[in-house]
Order: C-alpha cells, then structure tokens, then sequence
C-alpha cells in the first residue's frame, strides 16, 4: 500500500519531561490506523501536533512525501480533525450549524446533505443540537471535519463516552469512511478498538512506539486462540492436561489459550472432540506489548 503519512523522529519535551521521544511510523493510504497506548504513553500529545495545537516539537512530517511545514495550508485542506469535544452552538440545528461552517470555508450547500447522510444524521439535520445525544454530538462533529472534503481524518478517542450502541455507530461509520475513501488516524487506550476498527496499528508506550504492524501481520503472527464450547469446565481440564496448549484466562466461559501446534485448528478441534464448539477465533494477542519490561 502506498504510503500517505510519514512521521520521523517526531520529539516533544515539556520542561524536563520527554512526552515523545523520535516517534517514527507510517500510514498506508486508505487504511484505519490506529495509535494505541495507555493514558500517559504520548499519544494524546501526538495527536495533537497535526491540527497545529502544538506547534514546538522536533521531527519532520510528510504527506505523500511532500514535507509538511508548520502552518502548512495542507493541514487545513488534506486533513479533518476532531481532537477534542465538539462544540456548536447548541440553540441551533446540525444543518444551521454546517451551513456556518460551510461559509467560513467556501464549502458549497450541496455537501452539507452529504456529510449528514454519511454520519447518519440526516433525519434530525433540522433539530437543535441541545437536544442530542452525546454519541450524535461526536458524529456531527465528524460532518464538521468532512465538510470540507479531506483526505485523512484524525479523530482522538472518538469511543470515549459513548454507550453501546453508540460505539456502534461509530465503527460503522469509521468503516464507512474507510469505503469511501479516506484515510482515519484515531488514538485509543482500547485493544478492542483496535481489533474491531484498524487495519493498521502503531504502540505507544513511555513517549515512544514500540512497534507498528497490520492487523493480518499481527494475526498471522499470534499463537492464541479464544473459544467458546459448551462445557467449559471440561474444557479447561483437557487444555491443562494438552502439551500442545498452555491456558491463558478464562472469563464468562470464554477461554484463551497460547498454541504450540502447527495446526491450532485442527489440534484445538480434536483435543475438545465431543465439544459443541460455538467459537473458535484467532485472537490479536495486542496485550504482550503492555507488558512491563
């Protein structure tokens, strides 16, 4: 895949802290990166060094390999941002607060239909923006950051306070930016984001990342393996007693397990013969880079 975003060497020190220490990756085109890593890891100043809201840092960065200065103007044309908490003004309606929006950019009208329908919000386009939830306030401020049709979306922690449902919406919608085209960067401190959005991943950890990866290379990598039978007491007993399987947790008769066989499937299906098997998946094994060194 081609490459649209290189970060090299990217330093920021706040006093005699180190919060990024020569952060170097790359984003392919038209993928769901994402920067994953604890609270206090650096990935919350990362994120908002390319929207300009810090501007004193060491490193160079490049779009398509063009070198991005500060203040460069493809920040504001290539890129769509939603780092914090939206704001609107709330005693108006989501299309009220586009078209103000649209204005100041010299956005036609005509995309403002458009970026409701993408995230979902056409129905209520008319409705003042007090009178949404907070998981609509994240999606209308995504409308905010496509109105002006970029090519790379930079969201931060877009899960953070949205309830089931809400998180949802929001992969659909990750998912659905990623078909039309675009290229989303978002942070998380959630493995699971990762596992069900990206399909791509860097790891922040202490200011520096510690390993950069696809989902499939991490996959096809991964020796562990979650599964679900119908006795899970049984189950358990078996793995112990299997030299080809070391059991790793069990949780809500979910079981995880680190394989040693060449045919984990195959292994895992014989050993549990007389099991009724309702899961069998290979698992990311994300967790092994948070582990203290």
């Amino acid at each position: 895949m081609n490459k649209v975003l290189e970060f090299k060497n990217i330093a920021k020190k706040y006093s005699n802290v180190e919060a990024l220490k020569n952060i170097s990756f790359s984003i392919p085109e038209n993928s769901i990166f994402g920067i994953l890593g604890a609270n206090g890891s650096g990935k919350s100043t990362f994120m908002k060094i390319l929207p300009g809201l810090i501007q004193s840092f060491s490193g160079s960065i490049f779009f398509k390999k063009q070198l991005i200065k500060k203040n460069d103007v493809l920040l504001r044309e290539k890129f769509g941002y939603l780092i914090e908490s939206p704001t609107f003004y709330e005693y108006l309606s989501a299309r009220k607060n586009l078209e103000l929006l649209a204005r100041v950019s010299y956005v036609d009208f005509d995309r403002i239909d458009y970026v409701l329908n993408m995230v979902e919000l056409s129905n209520r386009s008319y409705d003042k923006v007090n009178t949404y939830s907070y998981g609509m306030k994240q999606r209308l401020g995504i409308a905010q950051a496509l109105l002006h049709d970029p090519e790379i979306i930079v969201l931060d922690e877009p899960n953070n306070g949205l309830d089931p449902n809400g998180i949802d919406d929001m992969i659909r919608l990750i998912k659905n930016l990623k078909i039309n085209g675009k290229t989303i960067c978002l942070s998380t401190h959630n493995l699971k984001d990762v596992e069900d959005i990206c399909t791509h991943f860097t790891v922040f950890k202490d200011g520096l990342n510690s390993v950069s990866s696809s989902m499939d290379e991490q996959l096809l990598k991964s020796r562990r393996w979650f599964l679900n039978v119908d006795d899970t007491d049984n189950a358990v007993l078996k793995i112990k007693e299997s030299t080809l399987f070391d059991l790793v947790s069990v949780f809500n008769k979910n079981i995880l397990v680190d394989s040693k066989a060449k045919d984990s499937i195959s292994a895992l299906k014989n050993l549990l013969e007389g099991h009724d098997i309702y899961k069998l998946n290979k698992d990311s094994n994300l967790i092994e880079y948070f582990k203290n060194d």
